[in-house]
């Protein structure tokens, strides 16, 4: 399995939603690695976040 690994590039707030007024989940901070599961659209990334899946803003995740 070679997909890439995706981390953070900044403190990141976990979204229920792809939107910015959407309810935060919590906050990731700079440097963790997150469990990517795909590209919502052109800003928002799909996670898995405690075992539900979640948006976070795409521009600050970095594949490694």
């Amino acid at each position: 399995d070679s997909a890439p690994v995706y981390k953070t590039t900044d403190v990141l707030n976990v979204r229920a939603e792809p939107r910015t007024d959407s309810t935060r989940l919590g906050k990731l901070a700079s440097g963790t690695t997150v469990e990517y599961v795909r590209a919502e659209n052109e800003e928002w990334a799909v996670i898995m976040y405690e075992g539900q899946e979640a948006y976070v803003a795409s521009q600050y995740l970095t594949a490694q």
